[in-house]
């Protein structure tokens, strides 16, 4: 297997419990209060849409591992921006210091996700 299939496939699996982390340790700090976003109790939606945010690094560690060249780099990539994306437009969200120093390394391993895509280049050639 391609090195680097190895290294996004760990990157995206890091990413997963970088988020595992900020919300266990939210739920400990918080109890049944981290089940709220601006004032409002979640509601299914959002815990749905949470939900699906936390599969994407699980499901892109999978794609790291089957799938060829092609599909993981661009994958990778775009899956890397949109992650970055929401988390810059959250980041301000959370009030507590380990939180958003969760997001930080959270965004420079989306960043880093997204160089190790970008420069790898076809094994083929």
């Amino acid at each position: 297997m391609d090195p680097r299939k190895i290294q996004l496939s760990i990157c995206w699996i890091a990413l997963m419990l970088i988020y595992l982390l900020g919300d266990i340790l939210r739920a400990y700090e918080k109890g049944q209060g981290a089940a709220v976003i601006d004032g409002k109790p979640m509601d299914a939606n959002m815990f749905v849409l949470a939900a699906l945010m936390m599969t994407v690094p699980i499901l892109m560690a999978i794609v790291c591992v089957f799938f060829n060249y092609p599909v993981v780099r661009w994958s990778s990539i775009i899956a890397s921006l949109a992650m970055f994306a929401i988390n810059v437009a959250g980041v301000m969200s959370y009030d507590s210091t380990y939180d958003r120093m969760l997001i930080i390394f959270s965004l420079l391993l989306n960043v880093f996700t997204v160089y190790l895509a970008f420069t790898w280049t076809d094994p083929l050639l």
